[in-house]
């Protein structure tokens, strides 16, 4: 009676870490897939091209969710980066208390500042300055703005 006892102890033991392994190998894959698979995409957009001082600068982003899961908000605006003039900032510390998700097949559009990401005053010069956003591998379009000199 002992044996068939510890066999049934064995036997439950080796369903429980089969589970686990399973579990596992499906985690993996659907972490790679979904790294592997870009489904944000970043639009920069904003009529205002000349800026008079470069502690006002600001302009509209999209988030557009192109995949099937649903996105953390906050996360898709604590991870984006400004690229400006081929150097990446990153976003400072922020309090959040707006949409949760971004469900799939939708748009988020979004004004940003400059002050609210972690820019040197010695890179808002006056003159031309190239500026695209990045979010892990995603990438918006490039726009150039334009900051008057001081009088």
């Amino acid at each position: 009676m002992a044996q068939l006892s510890t066999l049934g102890i064995a036997h439950t033991l080796m369903k429980t870490f089969a589970t686990i392994l399973l579990f596992a190998a499906v985690l993996s894959i659907t972490h790679t897939a979904r790294a592997a698979d870009s489904s944000l995409e970043l639009g920069l957009s904003g009529d205002h091209v000349v800026f008079t001082n470069a502690t006002n600068i600001s302009m509209e982003m999209t988030f557009r969710n192109v995949g099937e899961t649903n996105m953390d908000s906050y996360a898709l605006l604590a991870d984006t980066l400004i690229v400006l003039d081929g150097k990446e900032f990153k976003r400072a510390p922020f309090a959040y208390e707006g949409r949760a998700y971004l469900r799939p097949k939708e748009s988020w559009q979004c004004r940003f500042v400059f002050s609210e990401f972690r820019i040197p005053l010695e890179a808002l010069t006056s003159g031309r300055h190239k500026v695209m956003l990045k979010n892990a591998s995603s990438e918006s379009n490039t726009q150039t703005i334009f900051i008057e000199p001081q009088k």
